[in-house]
């Protein structure tokens, strides 16, 4: 196997024997300029609808967000107080430009989980209330306390799911909002019309980025888009044993990933070197790191390709269905699949693959 597949090293012991998998690819680095240039590409929208080449991509729903109407509160209120955590959240405006959805997450610093539960508490944010049809509140965990572990196991779940699907929801809709904005231009393209400059400046730092071309457009299309909550969640839950693992709690790494070139991008206390977990500053980088190694890293073309037939069938991405293809993400291959498979099932992790991000 070639040197960018490594062995993973977290302490978990249930963990252990599931932790291998393929390094990073390209890292996806900040792109203001490019959102600076977004700004200025596709059709002008109303601010109370969609830009119209909204109503020709497979998803429009997915980049929706939700207004409840006022009587919700009370609702989400009365539905709550049966969950761990009582309360539901509340209300939430409408976005502008479909290609400009951009969501505002709003950091937490918990240092310990109780004050992690209460700030779910706070924003009244239940994963009951998710699984009844309530949009996620736009909150991003900023790392996971060190003494997660020390709660029992059903709490230790709920708390790192909790804390980890508005940040993978926020990720994925970043991803969507490129999605629709590359199906515009090819669509735009195909019509036999040109890109203007700024469109062109757009796409190939889209592509750059995606590690393809410009030219490869149908390539591109099957990159950029979004990895279904429940196998992020599976996954993350997986490798980083619940988030209590060392390299989990040090260095946010959630997902398995490991150095290929041996260096941080943080300061942590492990020494770098090739095969040692690839630490984060963040759950929401690592999240983001996570998301473009499966979208650009050759190991992954069956799970892109997968993904893309998906849509074509017009069906919902499914998170149990696509891990199918992440054999290569482990070297136990097919068994680390049916473990995976089994985390989302014992934790009905499927209900989150529909869950929408709201916006305070």
């Amino acid at each position: 196997m070639q040197s960018s597949i490594r062995h993973y090293a977290f302490p978990a012991v249930w963990v252990a024997v599931f932790a291998t998998g393929v390094s990073l690819h390209h890292p996806v680095p900040p792109a203001d300029a490019m959102a600076l240039l977004s700004a200025r590409i596709g059709p002008p929208a109303d601010p109370a609808d969609p830009p119209s080449f909204l109503t020709d991509t497979p998803f429009p729903k997915q980049l929706a967000f939700v207004v409840p109407a006022p009587s919700d509160a009370e609702q989400v209120m009365q539905t709550a107080a049966r969950d761990s955590f009582p309360g539901g959240h509340g209300r939430f405006a409408a976005p502008g430009n479909a290609v400009r959805r951009q969501v505002q997450l709003r950091s937490i610093n918990a240092r310990t989980a109780d004050e992690l539960a209460g700030a779910f508490r706070e924003v009244s944010y239940t994963l009951t209330d998710v699984r009844q049809g309530e949009a996620v509140p736009p909150i991003k965990v900023e790392k996971v306390p060190d003494d997660l572990g020390t709660k029992d196991g059903a709490l230790r779940k709920v708390l790192f799911i909790t804390a980890l699907l508005p940040v993978i929801l926020e990720v994925n809709q970043r991803v969507l909002a490129e999605r629709d904005q590359l199906l515009y231009l090819r669509k735009k393209i195909q019509s036999g019309l040109g890109l203007s400059p700024d469109e062109g400046i757009w796409l190939d730092g889209l592509a750059e980025r995606y590690g393809t071309t410009s030219a490869d457009l149908d390539q591109l299309v099957r990159r950029v888009d979004i990895v279904p909550p429940s196998m992020a969640i599976a996954q993350s839950g997986v490798e980083s044993g619940w988030g209590t693992s060392f390299a989990a709690r040090e260095g946010n790494a959630l997902f398995g990933q490991i150095q290929a070139s041996g260096q941080h991008a943080v300061t942590v206390s492990w020494r770098p070197g090739s095969g040692m977990p690839q630490p984060f500053a963040n759950i929401g980088e690592a999240t983001e790191a996570y998301v473009a190694n499966l979208n650009c890293h050759p190991a992954y073309g069956a799970f892109r390709a997968e993904r893309a037939a998906m849509r074509a069938r017009g069906q919902t991405l499914s998170g149990y269905n696509l891990i199918g293809q992440l054999a290569r993400y482990s070297e136990l291959g097919q068994s680390y699949v049916e473990f995976v498979r089994e985390i989302m099932r014992e934790n009905d992790l499927g209900d989150f693959d529909k869950a929408k991000l709201s916006s305070f």
